[in-house]
């Protein structure tokens, strides 16, 4: 999707990019190779095309995107940086927002899963971080985020977040992170459906006094929920992309088959 967008260019909005679209321009390739665009003049051809360069200069750069996108369409940056994303979901314990008790913190990159528990590992936390251009929570912007740089001071994050609950609300997605997952087919374990972050709470109080069940079942919980945001994020994906080709249901069949069949292998 990456090489499809043309937001990111100074002057150039989702309309404009949808006629860039219509015309054929699927790709910046597609720009670079064209030798006049209707609507562009000669300077602001070669402007765009510079800028274009610039891209594909930076093109593995996240953080370069990230700045010059709009906010609710940093999705598109998915699947060009997913080798360096990662899914998180935090536990906490306590009530001074937001310099809470960061209790678990489980983080899953598609290959490896970690957790970072309180008095265990939680310190090599920030480290893991270290490689990552993507940052995929639910609710993150207002939870996750806000709690771990309380915690963590100095933290230093991926250049892009991806908030899904703000991503998902936009496709008409609204709710709890366990009811949209429903919504989606996504059943939790026995052991572990229908708690929620009261619950959670409650199981690291239990595992305080000594309970020795009560982390476990609290480490599955958190497990479910990082593991749970990659199904979403996918369909959450898809979804965007097909809004996305919506604007070009207007141009002839021939142009949009071809736009369709590149943008659905990116």
């Amino acid at each position: 999707m990456l090489k499809h967008t043309f937001i990111h260019l100074p002057g150039v909005g989702l309309k404009t990019e949808a006629h860039f679209w219509r015309v054929g321009l699927a790709t910046w390739e597609d720009f670079l190779a064209a030798g006049q665009i209707a609507g562009l003049g000669p300077g602001r051809l070669d402007l765009l095309k510079e800028l274009l360069w610039e891209s594909l200069d930076h093109q593995q750069e996240a953080g370069y995107f990230a700045c010059r996108l709009p906010g609710s369409e940093h999705w598109r940056l998915f699947r060009h940086f997913r080798a360096r994303a990662a899914y998180l979901d935090i536990e906490t314990y306590g009530s001074a927002w937001p310099a809470l008790q960061v209790t678990v913190a489980g983080l899953y990159d598609g290959f490896t899963f970690r957790q970072f528990v309180h008095g265990i590992n939680l310190e090599d936390f920030p480290a893991a971080l270290a490689d990552l251009d993507l940052l995929i929570t639910f609710n993150g912007t207002q939870f996750d985020l806000p709690v771990l740089r309380a915690y963590f001071p100095g933290l230093r994050l991926p250049p892009v977040h991806l908030d899904l609950r703000f991503i998902l609300a936009r496709l008409g997605f609204k709710g709890g992170l366990k009811r949209i997952e429903l919504r989606f087919g996504i059943h939790r374990a026995p052991e572990v459906a229908g708690l929620d972050g009261y619950d959670a709470v409650l199981l690291w109080e239990r595992h305080l006094r000594g309970d020795r069940t009560a982390l476990p079942l609290l480490l599955q919980y958190n497990r479910e929920d990082v593991l749970n945001l990659e199904r979403l994020m996918e369909q959450a994906f898809i979804r965007c992309r097909e809004v996305t080709l919506a604007a070009l249901r207007d141009q002839s069949r021939v142009p949009m088959e071809r736009n369709r069949r590149a943008y659905e292998g990116s």
